[in-house]
Order: C-alpha cells, then sequence, then structure tokens
C-alpha cells in the first residue's frame, strides 16, 4: 500500500508522542513493505528527503499569525484557552494539509492522521481517499478535563475536531481507557468503533541501559511541563517521602507547556518545588538518543498524569529496566499490571503515590528485579506485530470506503 501521514512532527523535531507514534509505526510499516510518505508542515522551506526508506515531504505551514499582529490587543480575540482552541490555527492546518496533499502528487491508497486540528479536515470532507483517524488525545480534551465547560469557542473548536473522526472510514486508539474517556464526553457517538491497539515499540535503543541496582534515589518524569501531567501531585508524593525521612530526587524531562495559575508551568513548578522543600532537576527538552542516559540515572520512572491516552514514556522506563509508577488514568497502566512492572495508584492521591515510591527508594535491588521483568514484556509490543494490525485496519478503511462510494471493497 500507499500509506501517507499527516503530522507536524517528524525528526529532528518531536514533542509529544503523537509525533514518536507517527516516526516509529511510519518505519515499521516501511519495513514491511509499504510505501510510507509522511507530509510534515515544519519549517519555512520545501524539503523532499527520504529517511530509511520513508518519504518525508516537508512543507511550511500556510498561516497568518493574528494574534501576533494584533499586539496586546489580541488578549481580546484569543481567549483563556488560546491557542488550544484557536480557530485561525485549525484552518491553517486544514488549509495546510489540503495543498500540500493535493500538489504532493502522492496519490495514497489511505491517509492516517491524529485526531484534532483539522489535518484530515479537506480528506474527510471530499471522502476521495480512504481516512484513518488516529485517536491520540482531541485538543479540547486537556481543557475540559479542568474545566467541563467549553467557551462558545471552546466548543465550536472542539466539533471541528471531532467532524474528521467521526467521518472517518476507521478510527484508532492505543488504550479501552481513552476510548471509554472519550465516550463519557461524548465526544464520540456510541455506534462509533474503534480498533483499540496499542503504540508500536521498539526496546532496543534501551536495551543497553544497566538495572537499577547502583543508582541514586532518582525519580525521573519524561513528557511536557504541563497540569495534565501531574506532577504537582509528583511534588506533593516526595514531600511526604522527605516527611517520612525517605530521599526522593525528581529529574523532569521535557518542554513547559501552558499556565498554571496565571504562570507558566515550568516556573509554577520550579517555585511549587521550592515551597515544599523537594529537590528537582529540570533537564528541558532532550533529543530521543538522549533519553536512555537520563532513564538510567532513575531508581524509577514515574508517569503520575491525571489523564493520558497511553505514555510512551512509561514504555521507555520499562524498556530501561525500571520500575514504572503510573496512575490508573493513563493508558500504560494496563501494561505495567500485565506485566507486573511497577505499581498503579490513584491520580491525584499524593499519599498512595508515596507508598507505591517508597519501596523503590528504599531498596535499590528491588527496584532492579522488577524493572527486569517489565523489560521483559516490551517485547510484546514489537513494531513489526504492531504494524501487521495497522495493515488490517488500512485495507478495512479501503474497504469501507470503496463500498460508500459504491465501488469495489479492497480488502
Amino acid at each position: 500500500m500507499r500509506i501517507a501521514f499527516l503530522c507536524e512532527q517528524y525528526p529532528p523535531i518531536i514533542w509529544d508522542g503523537a509525533g514518536v507514534y507517527t516516526h516509529d509505526i511510519a518505519h515499521a510499516l516501511t519495513r514491511r513493505g509499504h510505501e510510507v510518505h509522511v507530509l510534515c508542515t515544519q519549517g519555512r522551506h520545501v524539503r523532499d528527503e527520504i529517511k530509511d526508506g520513508v518519504h518525508v515531504h516537508r512543507r511550511p505551514l500556510l498561516r497568518a499569525p493574528m494574534s501576533r499582529y494584533l499586539g496586546p490587543a489580541s488578549k481580546l480575540v484569543t481567549g483563556r484557552n488560546h491557542p488550544r482552541d484557536s480557530l485561525s490555527l485549525r484552518a491553517c492546518l486544514a488549509l495546510s494539509y489540503g495543498f500540500w496533499l493535493r500538489r504532493s502528487g502522492i496519490r495514497p491508497d489511505v491517509i492516517e492522521t491524529q485526531d484534532g486540528e483539522t489535518r484530515g479536515l479537506f480528506t474527510a470532507l471530499g471522502r476521495r481517499t480512504p481516512l484513518v483517524i488516529h485517536l491520540h488525545t482531541p485538543t479540547m480534551m486537556d481543557v475540559r478535563l479542568r474545566d467541563p465547560e467549553l467557551t462558545r469557542k471552546g466548543e465550536l473548536a472542539d466539533r471541528i475536531d471531532r467532524f474528521s473522526a467521526l467521518r472517518a472510514d476507521v478510527r484508532t486508539s492505543p488504550s479501552q481507557l481513552l476510548v471509554d474517556m472519550l465516550r463519557n464526553l461524548d465526544w464520540l457517538r456510541p455506534d462509533s468503533d474503534v480498533d483499540v491497539i496499542p503504540y508500536p515499540f521498539d526496546n532496543t535503543p534501551f536495551a543497553e541501559v544497566a538495572t537499577a541496582e547502583h543508582t541514586g534515589p532518582n525519580l525521573v518524569v519524561v513528557g511536557r511541563l504541563e497540569w495534565r501531567k501531574g506532577l504537582d501531585v509528583l511534588l506533593e508524593a516526595a514531600s511526604r517521602l522527605h516527611a517520612r525521612g525517605v530521599d526522593a530526587k525528581l529529574i523532569f524531562v521535557g518542554k513547559s507547556s501552558g499556565r498554571v495559575e496565571g504562570v507558566e508551568t515550568g516556573t509554577w513548578l520550579e517555585r511549587k518545588a521550592s515551597d515544599l522543600g523537594v529537590p528537582v532537576r529540570f533537564e528541558g527538552h532532550v533529543a530521543r538518543t538522549d533519553l536512555p542516559g537520563l532513564y538510567g540515572e532513575a531508581r524509577a520512572v514515574v508517569v503520575p498524569s491525571r489523564f493520558e491516552s497511553f505514555s510512551i514514556a512509561g514504555l521507555e522506563g520499562m524498556a530501561a529496566a525500571r520500575p514504572v509508577v503510573a496512575t490508573a488514568t493513563t493508558g500504560v497502566a494496563a501494561w505495567v499490571d500485565r506485566w507486573k512492572g511497577g505499581a498503579v495508584v490513584p491520580p491525584e492521591d499524593p499519599d498512595a503515590m508515596a507508598d507505591a515510591l517508597e519501596p523503590f527508594l528504599a531498596d535499590a535491588a528491588h527496584a532492579a528485579a522488577v524493572g527486569l521483568r517489565a523489560r521483559k514484556g516490551t517485547v510484546e509490543l514489537d513494531p513489526a506485530v504492531i504494524a501487521a494490525r495497522r495493515e488490517e485496519v488500512y485495507l478495512r478503511a479501503i474497504t469501507r470506503h470503496h463500498q460508500r462510494r459504491g465501488g469495489v471493497g479492497r480488502g
């Protein structure tokens, strides 16, 4: 098949799990003999390249940054949830991907993109090409988790995001947790079927990381610094551990995103850590190639999120032979349980998190044993296995597309 992915993220620029997923599945599908294209509105130049068999088409995002032109007056039109509810950004993404896809001459058998922000809007409207929507985390879902009552602008943005997902030929999700959440929010219709397929995961980059046996009491978190990630809850848990006489040092790896209480999230976390007397090292955004070394410093890896559809960082931690402590509202929690690779705790419960972390901080040999068990489990998500499951999805999307258009199904 000729498969096209629409995604702003592709190495060397990746900032979250959607970009990691796109990169990894594209290469896994290429290794299985498919012709894979990634159309990426990134940067200011037109550039085509082939990376390990994947055709990467970098194109400028066609946009008019209205808020920048308006200066201080932009606050009157952007609102408190900007840029998540930005209608102009959605329009720019829709126009950019529609324009560049038409100009590229790729002519894919099937297109895949993530939920939200209208990358596949023109494909969904025209229904000329089979469309698969990968449910990662809808853009406005973060906002709804904090404030269920969206503004009118936010409601409109959410409906626009939802449109492509509902018109897609097939929808997929990395976890049942996300599907259930979207149904509870009425974002998915009751009759909207979703294939649950975990992320592909290549554990080889982490295979040589030494076990946790000789590490200090370091707890590593990898991901954007934002409210949804629950980093403030982890700070509270570390404070409780210190009160018990248990050392815990935190290492936050990721770029700050959004604001909390009117303050940029990274700054807010620094202040909270200082107030609680918790030692924290902020690494900022790092390249994927640097992650094994950072996981190697950890006694345990923590995924304290209030909600996360999956968490590739949790898989990376387990592949690096680290026990993972994750909240029950993360998709990776099911795999932590399955492989007995750590502990699962309720969200927003610093006492439960402290209780789960204490055995690993107190006993490095125990952390190493649990981490090794977790590492063995990660082979289950071999990219070739996951790519084969996605092939079935693409063939089904092509068949449904032909049936809707009155043609002959393929499959």
